[in-house]
């Protein structure tokens, strides 16, 4: 696959088939993630992959807490659409039944806590980004959740998961989709080209 057919195909996918993902693409997929570019080659970033049952519904059982924490802004945001609300809402809680979610985290040693926190985000989103393509590259579908952080749950999830691993950073679902999102509109006016 082309990288721009990458780009501009992948969608965040919400729904998933029940279909696990294999080790072996769980881990090129985190390899992606690994080859970003970093701030001064940093590479500040922890992954941890969950796709063992048990340990996805501890995540659920959390991310209903979000679900529930995040609803104001969801009806705020979207208040002509409450579809929309109760399809968010619903995929926060159970995650679209995704195989397999990857927590992100900001990796803080001692030679990075030197850094200014937005340099090593930035880091960070780059390696997010990089495996959502890698995902896509294999016909596996993904989405970049910041809910738990938005909802303040983050901790209790970093505590579960990676209690000395740095601060979390996203939550990322990935699976076999069982949707075919459509492009959401883009904006205009969002650059300019000085020549």
């Amino acid at each position: 696959m082309e990288v721009r057919d990458a780009i501009m195909g992948r969608r965040s996918v919400r729904k998933y088939k029940d279909t696990p993902i294999s080790e072996e693409d769980i881990r090129e997929i985190l390899e992606a993630g690994l080859m970003a570019p970093s701030a001064s080659n940093l590479q500040p970033w922890y992954f941890v992959a969950v796709s063992r049952r048990d340990k996805l519904e501890q995540i659920m059982d959390t991310m209903q807490k979000v679900s529930e924490a995040v609803m104001p802004s969801l009806e705020d945001r979207f208040r002509k659409y409450p579809q929309v609300v109760a399809e968010t809402r619903h995929f926060i809680s159970m995650l679209g039944d995704a195989p397999l979610c990857v927590l992100v985290f900001l990796f803080k040693d001692d030679e990075v806590y030197t850094r200014k926190e937005k340099e090593l985000m930035q880091s960070t989103a780059a390696a997010i980004e990089n495996m959502l393509l890698a995902a896509y590259d294999k016909g596996i579908g993904s989405c970049w959740m910041t809910s738990p952080l938005e909802a303040g749950l983050d901790e209790a999830l970093r505590e579960q998961f990676a209690p000395d691993k740095g601060k979390m950073m996203a939550l990322l679902t990935f699976g076999y989709p069982d949707q075919s999102p459509k492009m959401p509109k883009r904006r205009e006016g969002r650059y300019e080209i000085i020549s």
